[in-house]
C-alpha cells in the first residue's frame, strides 16, 4: 500500500514537471515564445474563445500589408504514442498550413519570401491531447494522448503558440497562445486522428481570418 502510494506521488510529480501545456488561467508555458509571455494579456477571439496574446503599436495596416505564414511546428519535439502517433501530429501540422492560408488568402497578401510591409507568423501547436473539461495542466501532457481513468467523455483539444515578427528586421512584434477543443472522445481505447482535431484548427484559422480582416490589412 505505501509503495503504491509513493508510486502514485512520483507519478504525480512527473506530469507536474513535464507539463508545458496552456490553459487560460494557467501559467505554465511551452518555452516556444521565449520571453513574451509576460507581455501577454487576457482577451476574447473574435469567436468569443478565451485567448491570450500582445502586439506592438506599430502592427497596423498603415505599416504592413503583406504576410509570410511559416510552415507549423510541433513544440516540443513530439513522442508518438499507441494512441497518437508523430505521423499523426504531421498530418495535424500540414493541415494547419492549409488552413491558415485558405482563410487568410482573402484577407491579406499572402508571400513566400520576406519583403518590406511583411509580417512573417510562426505557429507552433505544444499540446494535442484528450481531457475532460477543466482538467488541471498537470493531467494534460505537451504532445500527448492522455485520457484519465474514468468513463466521462473528453475533448480533442489542441494547444496552441504563436510569434509575429517583422520580416525585415526580424524584429517580434506580437504573439499569442489559447486552447481550441475539437470533437469527443469516448473511449480510452480510441486513437487521435486529424479528424478529431479539425474542428479546433479550423476554428482557430477562421478567428485568425477575423482578426486580421479587423485590422484592414487590404490586397
Amino acid at each position: 500500500m505505501k509503495l503504491s502510494m509513493r508510486l502514485s506521488s512520483m507519478s504525480l510529480s512527473l506530469l507536474l514537471v513535464s507539463s508545458a501545456a496552456w490553459a487560460a488561467d494557467q501559467t505554465t508555458y511551452s518555452g516556444f515564445l521565449g520571453d513574451a509571455y509576460p507581455k501577454m494579456t487576457e482577451a476574447k477571439s473574435p469567436s468569443g474563445q478565451k485567448v491570450k496574446r500582445w502586439l506592438e503599436p506599430e502592427v497596423v495596416a498603415a505599416n504592413y500589408d503583406a504576410l509570410l505564414i511559416d510552415k507549423t511546428v510541433l513544440f516540443p519535439e513530439p513522442i508518438g504514442t499507441d494512441q497518437m502517433s508523430v505521423a499523426t501530429l504531421k498530418e495535424i501540422t500540414a493541415y494547419m498550413d492549409e488552413a491558415l492560408k485558405r482563410e487568410l488568402a482573402d484577407v491579406v497578401t499572402l508571400v513566400d519570401k520576406p519583403g518590406p510591409r511583411t509580417l512573417k507568423l510562426r505557429v507552433a501547436i505544444t499540446a494535442a491531447a484528450a481531457k475532460d473539461l477543466g482538467l488541471k495542466p498537470y493531467q494534460y501532457l505537451p504532445l500527448a494522448f492522455v485520457l484519465t481513468a474514468g468513463q466521462t467523455t473528453k475533448k480533442a483539444t489542441l494547444a496552441i503558440e504563436y510569434e509575429v515578427r517583422d520580416a525585415t528586421t526580424d524584429k517580434v512584434v506580437g504573439g499569442g497562445m489559447r486552447e481550441s477543443a475539437g470533437q469527443d472522445i469516448k473511449s480510452m481505447k480510441d486513437k487521435l486522428t486529424l479528424e478529431h482535431i479539425k474542428p479546433a484548427v479550423d476554428l482557430w484559422a477562421k478567428d485568425a481570418r477575423a482578426f486580421v480582416a479587423a485590422g484592414n490589412f487590404k490586397k
